[in-house]
């Protein structure tokens, strides 16, 4: 089975077996304490094992969960989002902690109200050009594979393209390249010089869309 689909069946599974438990208590109706906490602890079991099947698809599509924030972020720039859709874009429960990595790198995410249900907004649709290009953002990069170490750091640096040495660096293979171009195949909206002579300097590569195809 191909690793999409059996991550995609976990988590159908999942809410199959939630609604049940639903409406397993609907047909008993009054229910004693201890039997509704065993069927509340049943469907949190389910719940997180739906969240960790999204994780697993989360990594395959777009690496970690800070790059996945910081697309959802920069695909809704200026928007009032509740936790809830963020810890779904995360899909792993220590999601406030990738938004203050993120504030580290340089982004400015408010939050807007107070408790659990305050809700975050991306101020600037993008990095200023000093910030992009810093070591700082550059060394920010920690994805577990090259090709995720490359997308993030596109990510941060987007409308900006990048140097050959950032990538290398950034990637910490001398085969960079084709991980870059394993990214477009997948349908990253990639640019080079020979795409964009005019935005993009020879040898560089920068994210020319958020919008993968």
């Amino acid at each position: 089975m191909d690793p999409l689909d059996y991550e995609l069946a976990k988590v159908e599974q999942a809410i199959e077996d939630t609604l049940g438990l639903v409406r397993h208590v609907r047909q008993q109706g009054a229910l004693r304490p201890a039997e509704w906490l065993e069927i509340t602890a049943e469907i949190g079991q389910r719940m997180a094992d739906s969240r960790d099947a999204l994780a697993e698809i989360r990594q395959g599509i777009l690496g970690g969960a800070r790059s996945s924030l910081l697309l959802y972020f920069r695909n809704h720039p200026g928007e009032s989002i509740p936790p809830h859709r963020l810890e779904g874009v995360a899909a792993i429960r220590a999601w406030p902690r990738r938004i203050r990595e993120l504030r580290q790198v340089g982004w400015e995410i408010s939050m807007e109200g107070s408790g659990p249900e305050a809700c975050y907004r991306l101020v600037s649709d993008r990095l200023e050009h000093e910030v992009a290009a810093s070591e700082e953002t550059l060394e920010s990069v920690k994805g577990a594979s090259p090709m995720e170490r490359l997308i993030e750091y596109l990510l941060h640096i987007s409308p900006w393209p990048a140097s050959p040495a950032q990538l290398e660096r950034v990637a910490r293979v001398p085969t960079w390249r084709q991980e870059i171009y394993e990214l477009i195949d997948q349908g990253w909206l990639i640019e080079s010089h020979a795409d964009n002579p005019e935005d993009v300097p020879e040898g560089s590569f920068r994210l020319a869309s958020l919008e993968d195809d």
